[in-house]
């Protein structure tokens, strides 16, 4: 059965978790935001009802992003929040803190078990972060590689037990005492609620149907009869590794995006609702990302005046 990975909002880990799961690489706050607030609620702090929000206009053949991650990057709301070099920072400091308590407490040879966290370059890559969503699936390669299974289980390795465990939990929740965060405050909630009432608005625009009827009718031709996108790449996915039938389905999806051109409407459409969200909230989110800054700074400084472990 694979691994899902956890959503880990401002770069954080998980507890002993972290020795079972290897965190996304590279994944910054916003496109974590972006790919898993899709059915939560909005709040009322929001300005601009959905009576004031025009229909965006987009090109007439607009254009698909290279890859999903791309085109969850490039949305207007990913500009709010922390980006991919911010969450490198906050993944260090919070392993630099955590390896200086173990340490302290006795185990001298503890050493970080988590992958080291760098920013995603290649494109392949970008690729296989986020394949697959209501945009249908962009990237031939990655769906005949690995399909839906774009959570990768680690080998099997033996985390701490016993003392060690207890120990390394205590120095994981006085890490993230010691590392300040966002998360829960007015431009964070805001940053995520407005995130779901573009996902919505982009769900209910006629344009988006009238392409995911055509990737529907598409995908019934190729004989895989489904009319949710977002629910194929959600699976269940249970076997250890993609099967003929989950490599199948995950081709034909790509290549039925194409041709209906779900992806390239459905992020023109998004980028449009965003940008009319932005507008009418830009005075908040400008707010946040100055506190997501400051933040940055003194992380930054903390993790200056922490010797190496």
């Amino acid at each position: 059965m694979p691994i899902t990975f956890p959503t880990i909002p401002e770069g954080r880990t998980r507890r002993h978790e972290d020795f079972l799961i290897r965190p996304v690489a590279g994944v910054a706050g916003a496109a974590v935001i972006a790919a898993g607030l899709l059915t939560s609620g909005c709040s009322s702090d929001l300005t601009g009802s959905a009576a004031d929000m025009a229909r965006p206009t987009i090109a007439a053949t607009p254009t698909v992003p290279a890859t999903g991650y791309d085109g969850l990057m490039q949305l207007p709301l990913s500009a709010y929040g922390t980006s991919e070099q911010d969450d490198v920072l906050l993944y260090q400091a919070n392993e630099v803190l955590i390896t200086h308590c173990m340490k302290s407490l006795g185990h001298a040879d503890y050493s970080s078990r988590n992958t080291t966290r760098t920013i995603t370059k290649t494109h392949e890559e970008k690729e296989a972060i986020h394949p697959a969503g209501a945009w249908g699936y962009i990237g031939t390669t990655t769906a005949e590689r690995i399909g839906f299974h774009v959570a990768v289980p680690l080998p099997a390795t033996e985390g701490p037990s016993g003392q060690a465990l207890q120990d390394y939990n205590t120095c994981y929740d006085k890490a993230d005492k010691q590392l300040p965060s966002l998360a829960g405050t007015k431009g964070w909630r805001l940053t995520h609620d407005l995130f779901n009432r573009s996902f919505r608005q982009a769900a209910e625009d006629s344009r988006v149907g009238a392409a995911r009827d055509r990737w529907s009718a598409c995908m019934s031709t190729a004989g895989h009869p489904t009319d949710a996108p977002e629910r194929l790449a959600n699976g269940p996915w249970k076997t250890e590794s993609p099967t003929a039938t989950e490599i199948a389905e995950a081709t034909a999806d790509e290549s039925c995006t194409r041709s209906a051109g779900l992806a390239a409407v459905y992020f023109a459409v998004l980028t449009g609702y965003q940008q009319q969200l932005v507008s009418a909230n830009a005075e908040a989110l400008t707010g946040y990302q100055r506190q997501v800054r400051e933040q940055i700074d003194q992380v930054a400084h903390l993790l200056a005046l922490s010797p190496s472990p």
